[in-house]
């Protein structure tokens, strides 16, 4: 019988690379580096054969969940070898497996010499654009690169206008000085968060080349600020007055210098904010929809598609509204459209729908809570879809679970901040099991 199991490899410094050992049969033995590694050998569990739960083992539930796609898929990819194609299997075939699950024969990671922290952060992103992350196996996503380069650019105009950094300045004095510069300019807290998360990434990355051995940001002062912020979701009759809408009478509209809004784009963006309402699909996703994406199965329609932002392979049901949508196109999905078009058409959409109740709204910026009044339609966004799914599907009694697998969120805990139920909606919920009745 097969049997796989994972050891460390110590090096000179006290972090351990992490191999695979196979035994599938007589004198049959594969020794596989997974490159993946634990910061420190002594947080190695050898009888789970993953890494112990500490704080300073910043990536591993990222690499523990790596080291159990890599079980499940060798131990598939054998059984379908050996079993159903009865291949005599050794060695060089399941490497060869292996490197193309990890991506190894397609993106070799170039070699760096040392680099200081801002030439680092510019390499990491660089190189992570085409080639996959130890911790994901896939490239960066196009919105994640992004955003690590704005805080590229944010940390540079703090090294250029304050005081000159290196990894060992990274500690609690410039955490301190780093988010006074940030309130100063006003930059919400969660935007603040985001960039505190990135250098931590950043740091780890570096230390993990060996380029330092400041371990500063892991300590818990060093920790990403948050705010809950009161975004909004849609709920199924504000979606039905979308749903609704005619434009047949509406006149083009400039909205700035470089946009006109018409009838048709209005159409576009609507049919596109719909599919997101009705499958929990991020802009990325229900934006480059084509008709292979559409699949038949035993009667039934669904979305079958492999995620943008994380490779993750999601097949999900076809309600009426999106058939109606798909219909209108003989099947095929909306046009893609650039997602501030989509933004701009949606508050037009929000405003001709009649959603403007008022939305206060509180945010943290510059160190200040500040509440501001909106009216709702001023809110919506592309990423107000996807919310407004996750939102209505559990309070339509949904399982959580079967929600988390489209949505992607690793625990409940988060799950139940991302979507906008009341303690009294959730209650309402809960009492319509059979438990209470």
């Amino acid at each position: 019988m097969a049997k796989l199991t994972f050891k460390i490899r110590k090096g000179v410094s006290k972090s351990a690379k992490i191999q695979l050992f196979f035994n599938y049969g007589t004198n049959k033995r594969l020794r596989y580096s997974t490159g993946l590694e634990v910061l420190d050998s002594k947080n190695w569990d050898s009888e789970k054969m993953r890494i112990k739960n500490v704080l300073v083992e910043v990536h591993k539930n990222d690499v523990n969940n790596k080291l159990t796609d890599i079980q499940a898929f060798l131990e598939k990819t054998y059984t379908r070898l050996s079993v159903t194609e009865n291949i005599e299997v050794d060695n060089e075939i399941l490497k060869t497996e292996l490197n193309s699950f990890l991506n190894k024969n397609k993106h070799p990671e170039e070699k760096t010499e040392h680099l200081e922290l801002l030439p680092f952060y510019k390499w990491f992103i660089n190189n992570y654009q085409k080639n996959p992350l130890v911790t994901t196996g896939q490239p960066m996503a196009p919105g994640t690169a992004r955003t690590y380069k704005n805080g590229y650019t944010l940390l540079k105009k703090f090294n250029d206008t304050q005081f000159k950094l290196n990894y060992e300045k990274i500690n609690i004095d410039f955490y301190d000085a780093f988010l006074s510069y940030m309130y100063e300019n006003e930059y919400s807290l969660n935007y603040i968060g985001t960039q505190i998360k990135i250098l931590k990434t950043i740091m780890n990355a570096s230390f993990e080349k060996g380029f330092h051995n400041n371990l500063d940001f892991t300590k818990k002062y060093f920790k990403k600020p948050v705010e809950e912020v009161n975004n909004i979701y849609l709920n199924q009759e504000e979606l039905q007055k979308i749903f609704d809408l005619d434009f047949a009478e509406f006149k083009p509209k400039r909205i700035n210098k470089d946009f006109v809004v018409t009838k048709d784009k209005l159409e576009n963006a609507r049919d596109l904010f719909l599919i997101s309402a009705n499958t929990g699909l991020r802009v990325s996703d229900f934006n480059s929809l084509t008709k292979k994406n559409l699949i038949i199965e035993k009667g039934n329609d669904y979305i079958s598609l492999t995620t943008k932002k994380n490779s993750k392979l999601l097949t999900i049901p076809i309600n009426k509204t999106v058939k109606s949508i798909l219909k209108k196109g003989d099947g095929k999905p909306p046009k893609k459209m650039p997602e501030q078009h989509i933004n701009y058409c949606l508050k037009v959409i929000g405003e001709l729908s009649g959603i403007n109740e008022t939305v206060q709204k509180k945010i943290t910026k510059g160190g200040i809570k500040k509440e501001q009044e909106f009216k709702k339609f001023e809110l919506i966004s592309n990423h107000t879809g996807r919310r407004s799914f996750c939102t209505n599907a559990y309070k339509s009694g949904v399982p959580t679970i079967d929600i988390m697998a489209i949505s992607g969120h690793r625990t409940e805990r988060v799950f139940y901040k991302y979507i906008k139920v009341d303690d009294l909606e959730r209650a309402e919920k809960i009492s319509k099991h059979s438990f209470f009745k």
